[in-house]
């Protein structure tokens, strides 16, 4: 989840997973944690999914003001208090790990791309086209997620009842600590949480979402900083009802339908939402279906045609 400027509200944009349980990474293919690497320091920034050996998806915001520089990799940047962009550190993405500090050989790949929608407004994950793709300087050769839309044919429903299940190496509280921990490498590691969680959160209906979220705004006295909400059946996800939830640390991990017959299939992105676990207060996913031409025009990936 974000924060916004006056720190009443934490949105989903880069959470952990409240009221969750520890997964295991073999439940959750391509599953990366975005970092920053400055010095000797390594910072957890987002959650990102592999979708094939050369790209991951992850939310606009969380790479909306990365850079390519010199030589083809890509660079975190920070917003100084006074607008200006500040460099902050290499970009890269750690693949497959149940726990931050525990991370093996072939795992982490520098970025070569960082591609955010063109329909994604700067600083406006609530405005929707939340979505980015990310390009690895080196091809992964471990498993990847599938899509709904784009690996695998769209589901019909509307997820109403489906177990929807998300994960991150979000925070698992609120207001709760990060940790420090030294990885393998020597490392010092900063994450909201390094064990990976996840947590079933519950579809809601689009209207019914919108209206809390209309409600929350107006009792937080934030109508003058979310004046471009956007909550569409079309292109974006709500679920959870409180108690399990996205938060700070998650945004741009995947959200999946899983019913342990079939392998778990991505159905959207941690994006935003207020609060983290507050009663009727859901988190609001990009819908990765709605966004799968897209996909295929930057990645190639072609789109899983309907069986005859």
């Amino acid at each position: 989840m974000l924060t916004n400027a006056c720190a009443i509200i934490a949105t989903a944009a880069s959470a952990q997973i409240i009221a969750g349980r520890d997964a295991s990474a073999d439940d959750w293919p391509g599953m990366a944690s975005l970092q920053t690497v400055l010095g000797h320091s390594l910072f957890h920034e987002c959650g990102a999914t592999m979708i094939s050996p050369e790209w991951a998806l992850t939310a606009a915001h969380c790479v909306e003001d990365a850079r390519i520089e010199t030589g083809g990799r890509a660079y975190q940047y920070a917003r100084a208090d006074d607008g200006s962009l500040v460099r902050f550190g290499v970009l890269s993405v750690a693949i497959g790990a149940a726990d931050l500090r525990r991370r093996g050989a072939g795992t982490v790949f520098p970025l070569s791309a960082v591609i955010v929608h063109p329909a994604y407004k700067p600083e406006k994950p609530e405005a929707g086209n939340d979505i980015a793709l990310l390009r690895l300087e080196s091809p992964w050769e471990g498993p990847v997620a599938l899509v709904d839309g784009l690996t695998v044919v769209p589901r019909e429903d509307n997820l109403d009842g489906p177990p929807l299940v998300v994960a991150g190496y979000g925070r698992t509280e609120e207001d709760g600590p990060g940790e420090e921990a030294f990885s393998q490498t020597g490392r010092q590691l900063s994450a909201p949480k390094m064990r990976l969680q996840e947590g079933y959160v519950p579809f809601v209906e689009t209207e019914a979402c919108r209206q809390q979220i209309d409600s929350l705004v107006a009792r937080y006295g934030l109508s003058d900083i979310y004046t471009d909400v956007a909550i569409s059946p079309d292109s974006q996800i709500c679920a959870g009802a409180g108690t399990t939830d996205s938060c700070q640390g998650d945004s741009g991990g995947p959200l999946v339908y899983r019913d342990y017959a079939d392998p778990p299939v991505q159905v959207g992105i941690v994006s935003w939402g207020l609060g983290c676990g507050r009663p009727e207060s859901p988190g609001i996913y990009t819908r990765v279906a709605a966004y799968a031409d897209w996909i295929s025009g930057v990645t190639g990936l072609q789109i899983a045609a309907p069986q005859p």
